[in-house]
């Protein structure tokens, strides 16, 4: 363990690993949104504040909580650091939770047919769209609360590990409602390439990749437990 980690609690979620990541999955999001928006689209720079805001913590969140089922599968940079590793773990889970708090927020204080104009009714009312993203996203942040609280430090003790892996799995859950709710929101714009801004895909299309890629993954990971069984009891 190097020098600057060896002098921290190591159990401190804020450290310069995180500092590290998050610095780079939100400015990386951040930067995406600014290209995509500002400079290769039409938005007003006096949008920046919160609209493009919204629309890079919005796939922040997601790239995090993505990464937090991520890590020690197919992310392999903190191997060699078991504990370091589950600090890790434990900062994308709850920034990626806190990150999709803060995306609602901002959603609630845009949602305007000024802002989202294909989402409302010329009535002024949502569309179908509108509803159906709107109502599967309140479910996912619903769910993605419940890894979140279960990773502060007394719950593995008080719900037992059983109980506790089970809660962690609930986040698969919320990643798939995300991926549906990101694919109401943008699934027209992602079957027209023609439309983007210097090619560039929409930041929901980098979002749902992102939410789909942990899903991809435990399934591959189920699927070759289940044939290592298989063998295992044919060779028995």
């Amino acid at each position: 363990m190097s020098d600057e980690h060896s002098k921290l609690p190591p159990d401190r979620l804020w450290q310069p690993t995180t500092g590290k990541w998050f610095a780079v999955v939100f400015g990386v999001s951040l930067a995406y949104a600014i290209v995509r928006y500002h400079l290769a689209g039409d938005v007003a720079w006096r949008h920046l504040p919160l609209f493009i805001l919204n629309k890079a913590t919005s796939l922040a969140a997601v790239v995090f909580v993505a990464c937090s089922y991520l890590i020690g599968k197919i992310i392999r940079w903190h191997d060699h650091d078991k504990a370091l590793r589950l600090v890790v773990i434990k900062f994308c889970g709850l920034t990626g939770f806190f990150m999709a708090a803060m995306h609602a927020f901002f959603s609630l204080a845009l949602l305007r047919p000024a802002y989202y104009a294909k989402y409302f009714d010329s009535d002024g009312g949502l569309n179908l769209d509108g509803e159906l993203a709107i109502s599967v996203g309140v479910l996912a942040l619903f769910f993605l609360m419940s890894p979140a609280i279960s990773t502060l430090p007394m719950m593995p003790r008080e719900l037992g590990g059983k109980r506790w892996k089970r809660t962690q799995r609930v986040g698969y859950l919320a990643l798939a409602l995300v991926l549906v709710h990101l694919v109401f929101l943008g699934l027209k714009g992602w079957l027209a390439p023609s439309g983007w801004q210097w090619g560039l895909p929409p930041i929901s299309l980098l979002a749902a990749l992102a939410a789909l890629t942990p899903l991809l993954v435990k399934r591959k990971v189920e699927q070759e437990k289940r044939e290592r069984r298989e063998r295992s009891s044919v060779d028995n």
